[in-house]
């Protein structure tokens, strides 16, 4: 049986000294020797449990790679979960024995906790803050700021849940601090945990009960499962959503301390280790980003850990492969290499539009080269060289980190980013590129020759950005507009769109209505102007699809067919109400690195022509096109904008023109793009307004 408080020696250490280390979390040999000296008689009383910094390096090793975007781990993230059930039974061994013996403190348990881990994420925070003051545009610096001043609050991951859109979102994979969401989640445990386990204590409450403890987890997970599908967005920052992996390794703590855990044989061993080293390796290598997540599938790989830590001490061959020295070394510096090496990928990502294999492979250097220098001089010292009583502890840790990073939250907010580090044309462009599309007049308002307005511009998001284009050219033609937007609806009568995440389905029901309802006043204007997505289904045809109560089945063929079918109905319906239908060819969907190349020509060290081949947007428009083709014929009325003719040449297309960034993400133009779109093609002498909708 393991027992967490039994004495065992270790002959020698990695680095050749006699020691015999502290389970005392992170549950690593202390170094260097001169250290001893000063350690508590109670840490030389407990066992080291070796295997576990193996298990710690499987699971630092696991979110490490799968961030660096090497592509062997399609679903590294689970290392996460391997550190929640592992911190779960350390710190409640560790709780449970000194409730015991009677020596508890809710005081020195959260100093310990701020000695462990408020010095590395300080260092972290501040070196990662300074670097983002060198490399991040404004906004982007203000986002990390905020973040930083949240993370020593233990509060990440609510700013982070409410503001990203979701953890596997493309823009994640640039914010710096991101990996902070499960310390937050972690310490906001912490904050509940040791309470209930005193009340269990002092209730007289049997709390090795298998029966309560089953009932608690279960309960737990459930929830987990049930808040996975309602909010997929926030389930996996959010502690509800994870309490049931920290509370396994609770449990396996419980059991053990209460002598409930029978050591298993050498082969039962062996198999149990080897089940739960497939249990967490298995799933890393065959899922991805694509399940839902955590949910029932994050209790696979608990699992595997609780195994692991249960099988995996004494005599085996995972034993063996968890206790070699390289293991032990990355175990040991597991915690700073979590928080350092997010940051170096999410800069170099920001910095670069993607990581490439060279990248990956010096931000892994980089970091396990950080991990080990703060190791050395920062955790290790602080732990047992640079100790503090309580008060003092609590001040130097925490409370002057939360003040100086709440006065450079305050200051970089204040201060817009820090915007004067540029020069006045960076500057003009940094606007360029975080425009919105603006404020547009969407009732009517206007009475003109009996109507309410001359264009509605009707769509979804790309319906949008098209605003400030149409609004200038209806101004120079002197025609007054309305703008009537959905996000994820375009104009296609009777359809409903659906999103599929993960392997739930995001469905539209209101799209219909909101279309019928504005087509049904298309007698009250001279020209309605169609915009929107219309390659969505083309490029993610796995994603994303439209249906009909008649053709409800989600694929693509069934798809394209509704789409033909309801913008016919669309164009009909504008013909039949007397006014015009004029449809806008969409405007190139661009690659990640593409619209990212403006903004990264905003640093010192890049400059790029920002441009990628004209086939591909050919080729992703293609079929699209051939159905407008067909449309025209059907109906001789239906007027064409095509946008391309100017953001496009022979051979390119281009995200940044005449040194104005066109792009603010992969498909939508900005405000300065869409007002550079218009005023291009006035400067050429061409309005299609005005070619299509000729002055009465």
């Amino acid at each position: 049986m393991i027992s967490v408080v039994n004495t065992l020696s270790l002959p020698t250490s990695l680095f050749g000294c006699k020691t015999t280390p502290s389970l005392d979390p992170p549950n690593e040999p202390e170094y260097p020797c001169a250290f001893q000296k000063n350690r508590e008689l109670k840490h030389m009383q407990q066992r080291y449990l070796a295997h576990l910094d193996g298990l710690r390096a499987i699971a630092v090793g696991l979110v490490v790679v799968y961030h660096a975007g090497l592509g062997v781990f399609g679903a590294g993230f689970i290392g996460v979960d391997v550190f929640f059930v592992l911190s779960g039974f350390l710190i409640t061994g560790q709780l449970v024995q000194n409730i015991q013996q009677g020596k508890f403190s809710f005081a020195q348990f959260y100093m310990r906790r701020i000695r462990r881990l408020a010095p590395a994420m300080v260092v972290v925070l501040f070196t990662t803050l300074l670097a983002g003051a060198f490399i991040l545009l404004p906004e982007d610096l203000i986002y990390l700021s905020r973040l930083a001043g949240l993370t020593v609050l233990s509060l990440s991951n609510f700013y982070l849940a409410n503001t990203t859109g979701g953890y596997f979102e493309v823009a994640t994979d640039e914010i710096a601090l991101l990996h902070t969401w499960s310390l937050a989640v972690e310490e906001q445990y912490y904050l509940i945990w040791p309470v209930l386990l005193l009340l269990f204590f002092r209730s007289g409450a049997r709390f090795w009960r298998p029966g309560l403890l089953a009932s608690i987890f279960l309960g737990s997970l459930a929830f987990s499962v049930w808040y996975t599908q309602a909010d997929p967005m926030r389930s996996y920052y959010l502690l509800p959503a994870r309490f049931h992996e920290l509370f396994l390794g609770a449990m396996l703590a419980i059991a053990f301390q209460a002598n409930k855990m029978p050591a298993p044989s050498r082969i039962v061993r062996e198999l149990l280790s080897w089940m739960g080293l497939v249990l967490i390796v298995v799933p890393a290598v065959i899922w991805d980003s694509n399940i839902a997540f955590p949910g029932y599938l994050a209790a696979i790989p608990c699992l595997g850990t609780a195994l692991l830590i249960y099988a995996g001490d004494g005599t085996s061959s995972v034993n063996w492969l968890l206790t070699r020295r390289v293991m032990l070394w990355l175990g040991m510096l597991s915690y700073s290499l979590y928080l350092w090496h997010w940051p170096i990928f999410s800069f170099t990502t920001y910095a670069t539009g993607e990581i490439q294999t060279s990248h990956a492979l010096v931000g892994i250097a980089a970091a396990v080269l950080l991990s080990h220098l703060t190791w050395k001089f920062v955790e290790q010292p602080f732990r047992f060289r640079w100790t503090f009583p309580p008060g003092k502890t609590a001040a130097r840790l925490f409370g002057i980190p939360v003040l100086v990073f709440g006065v450079a939250t305050v200051a970089i907010d204040e201060g817009d980013g820090f915007i004067n580090r540029f020069d006045d044309a960076t500057i003009s462009k940094i606007h360029a590129l975080e425009s919105e599309p603006g404020k547009f007049p969407t009732t009517c308002n206007v009475e003109k020759d009996g109507l309410c307005s001359d264009i509605l511009l009707l769509g979804d998001s790309h319906a949008q950005h098209f605003g400030d284009f149409i609004g200038i050219l209806a101004k120079d033609a002197g025609l007054a507009y309305n703008v009537k937007w959905r996000p994820g609806c375009p104009g296609y009568t009777g359809l409903k769109p659906l999103n599929f995440k993960a392997d739930h389905v995001e469905v539209d029901e209101e799209c219909p209505e909101v279309n019928a309802a504005a087509l049904a006043d298309a007698g009250q204007y001279r020209a309605i102007v169609l915009a929107g997505y219309w390659s969505l289904t083309d490029i993610k045809g796995d994603r994303y699809f439209f249906v009909t109560d008649e053709n409800p089945e989600p694929s693509e063929d069934n798809s394209n067919q509704n789409i033909a079918d309801g913008l016919r109905k669309t164009i009909a319906t504008i013909v039949d109400a007397g006014a015009k239908p004029i449809l806008i060819y969409d405007n190139p969907q661009v690659e990640k690195r593409d619209f990212k190349c403006s903004r990264m020509n905003l640093l010192p060290f890049h400059d790029a022509v920002c441009s990628f081949p004209r086939e591909h947007t050919d080729s992703q428009q293609a079929h699209k096109r051939e159905l407008f083709a067909r449309l025209a014929k059907e109906f001789p009325e239906l007027g064409f904008i095509d946008p391309n003719a100017v953001l496009c040449d022979e051979e390119s297309c281009y995200t940044e023109l005449e040194d104005v960034p066109l792009y603010r993400d992969d498909d939508h133009l900005n405000q300065a793009g869409s007002q550079w779109l218009a005023n291009k093609m006035l400067s050429q002498g061409e309005n299609p307004l005005k070619q299509l909708l000729p002055a009465q």
